[in-house]
């Protein structure tokens, strides 16, 4: 019964939602032929080619940063198995052209349907499953429920739980604890998800770190990757001595605060450059105009029209997926989402995976702990107001052995944190033989 509410208030407020995610989805682009599988909808070919694969392994990550984690996790996989048959689904369009442009030739990409019971179900029927792989918390009833009632074996994999989550999970037990039973295994990141997860259900649940520190970067698969890096900083800031200082992940604030704080420090330092990507892409239009309104010179990454000749001052990167790339170049690296009224943070694993300098807000709520993991190493630099961001880029600038020191305990950190997606695949690859 409850599941049939669910069901009549979700077609309810889906139809009435709809007409403004058609608009979101048209502004943020990206839509491609395939986004009709988020309804359910598979062509003949697609079902096809999906019922050869005769029982493959679904793997479940939502937009860009799970896509990531789950792409390393695959590849690991496929070392241990090469013959696995891997269908990986995605939710956003961005974590579906990173996916796209990355995943390994032999695994199936499709959409993962909306939670509505007969999206679901159809994809159910064009993937059959073995095992249905789910990545950080995307807890939706249909799709956990159906797969459930099929008897294909469920497994939450790099899980995390925010303490909002926890507190609606808990509040309304009754009908999550129903959820999580579902899962075979329940593989988290802290020992603070696993008991966030167990105030739901008080069952075992798995502490294997966070995926991210074993992220394996573009270019350390391809060294190609690294050379076509170099030829557009050459081709952006022209040849000589630089200084690289990469922006990633910026949101709203951000922007203007890196741009104050770049032409600021240009006057006594005329080698720094910055890399600016921004978290979303829409959003070039109104970094470019962030960038003008302070006279600083550019160029885009793609598509640039070439208005401005010779070297610029900054690099705006407007493609999704190649941040990391970005980061291997820095000579220093700030991770947004945390300063300019910013909360929940982003990803610091990313600069450290290369052994950068690196520079965060205080406002770190979405990854707590591994924020906590480099404070106590000294592996970042944490910034607690906008006022002192500028500060603490000047000295990590102009001081090479700072800059090297915070660097090399970056890297530590990453070192001695990995292990999570082993850990993970020695207690999910059984589930594929019960």
């Amino acid at each position: 019964m409850v599941l049939f509410l669910y069901n009549v208030v979700f077609a309810v407020a889906f139809v009435l939602y709809l007409p403004f995610l058609i608009i979101k989805q048209r502004r943020r682009g990206g839509l491609t032929p395939e986004f009709r599988q988020r309804y359910g909808r598979f062509t003949a070919a697609e079902k096809s080619d999906l019922a050869s694969l005769d029982g493959p392994v679904w793997i479940h990550a939502c937009s860009v940063g799970e896509t990531v984690a789950a792409l390393t996790f695959i590849g690991r996989w496929l070392e241990r198995d090469p013959a696995a048959r891997i269908v990986l689904s995605t939710t956003t369009t961005t974590g579906h052209a990173l996916a796209a442009k990355k995943k390994p030739a032999s695994v199936r990409l499709i959409y993962c349907p909306i939670d509505f019971y007969g999206f679901v179900r159809a994809t159910l029927n064009a993937v059959r499953p073995s095992l249905l792989v789910i990545f950080e918390v995307e807890i939706w009833p249909n799709l956990i429920l159906q797969t459930q009632a099929r008897g294909i074996p469920l497994a939450l994999a790099n899980g995390r739980m925010s303490d909002k989550s926890a507190r609606g999970y808990a509040k309304n037990r009754w009908f999550f604890r129903r959820l999580f039973r579902a899962f075979s295994a329940l593989c988290v990141q802290t020992k603070e998800d696993a008991e966030r997860i167990q105030q739901v259900l008080d069952t075992e649940v798995h502490v294997c770190n966070t995926m991210k520190f074993d992220q394996v970067p573009d270019l350390n698969r391809d060294p190609a990757v690294a050379a076509g890096i170099q030829t557009e900083l050459e081709r952006a800031f022209g040849p000589g001595e630089r200084l690289v200082f990469v922006a990633g992940s910026t949101h709203p604030g951000e922007e203007e605060l890196m741009a104050d704080t770049v032409r600021e420090l240009r006057a006594g330092i005329p080698s720094l450059r910055m890399v600016l990507v921004p978290r979303h892409v829409e959003r070039t239009a109104d970094v470019e105009a962030v960038l003008k309104a302070r006279g600083l010179s550019y160029r885009l990454l793609r598509n640039d029209p070439g208005t401005t000749t010779g070297p610029v001052e900054v690099l705006l990167v407007n493609t999704t997926g190649e941040l990391m790339n970005y980061y291997a170049a820095a000579d220093v690296s700030y991770v947004g989402k945390g300063l300019a009224g910013n909360e929940g943070g982003h990803n610091i694993i990313e600069p450290a995976i290369f052994g950068k300098a690196i520079l965060h807000g205080a406002n770190m709520q979405n990854f707590r702990d591994v924020a906590r993991i480099f404070r106590e190493a000294g592996a970042a630099v944490e910034i607690a107001a906008d006022a002192d961001f500028a500060p603490a880029l000047r000295r990590l600038l102009t001081d090479a052995t700072a800059r090297a020191e915070l660097a090399q305990r970056s890297r530590a950190v990453v070192e001695n944190q990995r292990g999570a997606i082993d850990r993970t695949l020695d207690l999910v690859m059984p589930l594929c033989q019960s």
